[in-house]
């Protein structure tokens, strides 16, 4: 069934994956298709960042396991978990907020199934910039209801001043129009450099450390690239994008956070929505 184009006899048609037939299937970079009636690519939303990414951690792996089969390194490897936060120089931190549980569920379900559209929006070689998403949400019920997900930049070597606005734009217009968004229901997006990143993405590692389970793990030296100096200024971070809820009143413009001339990425824009 899994080549069949009509449906069997009492079922429904439905539209089917067919890059001969359809431009737009034909644009899948990682098509895995259902094997039964109607066939559709199960991986649509896999873009060139998320792509790289999968190549990135196959390639890994392979690495490790030709060093573990040649007797260069122990299994122990394999239990090392991913130096993602100490390969790049810059982040984007986005944080979703909401003020309770069904809300924030509400809210979280929305934010992550347009987040497709940032690490779209953030691949962008006429500008510069490339994207590296890191597949998992830290959900900081600690500190109330609030989910982050980061996403890695690099940045071209010749780039000088880049403005993320534009690069967030869509993102930002979807999650700023859904009409299901309720007051609370906040999104505040940071760049932030590795030497600021919140202690929480480096907890299981320091757990490891000091269980003895793993040993250097924190010492890993990162990949050398043209990645390793801080391109978000002096302090490390730069002012958020804040996507507070709906509230009453005169519309707010966008407001800009003041550059130094030695900062050599604007900004991230402040909106708001009225």
């Amino acid at each position: 069934m899994s080549k069949q184009k009509h449906p069997p006899k009492g079922v429904k048609p439905f539209p089917i994956w067919d890059p001969n037939e359809n431009y737009r299937d034909s644009t899948h970079l990682m098509p895995i298709i259902t094997p039964c009636y109607p066939s559709m690519n199960s991986s649509y939303n896999v873009g060139e960042p998320q792509l790289r990414r999968l190549r990135d951690e196959l390639n890994r792996a392979s690495q490790l396991s030709d060093s573990i089969l040649s007797g260069r390194k122990t299994w122990d490897v394999l239990f090392e978990g991913n130096n993602f936060f100490r390969q790049h120089a810059n982040y984007l931190q986005i944080n979703i907020i909401a003020t309770n549980e069904d809300e924030f569920r509400s809210w979280f379900g929305l934010c992550e199934s347009r987040m497709r559209l940032l690490i779209a929006g953030l691949e962008s070689p006429m500008a510069g910039v490339s994207s590296y998403p890191y597949a998992k949400f830290y959900h900081r019920r600690k500190e109330g209801h609030i989910a982050t997900f980061f996403v890695a930049l690099r940045f071209a070597r010749n780039t000088k001043r880049i403005d993320l606005g534009p690069l967030v734009a869509d993102f930002l217009r979807v999650v700023n129009d859904w009409e299901g968004r309720l007051l609370g229901m906040d999104l505040t997006i940071h760049l932030v450099s590795k030497q600021n990143l919140p202690s929480f993405v480096f907890a299981k590692e320091d757990a490891k450390d000091s269980s003895g389970a793993t040993k250097n793990v924190a010492a890993t030296p990162s990949k050398p690239n043209n990645q390793q100096h801080d391109r978000t200024g002096r302090n490390g971070r730069s002012g958020p994008y804040e996507t507070p809820g709906p509230s009453s009143g005169k519309k707010k413009t966008l407001e800009e956070s003041v550059m130094s001339p030695s900062d050599n990425i604007s900004p991230l824009k402040r909106t708001r929505i009225s």
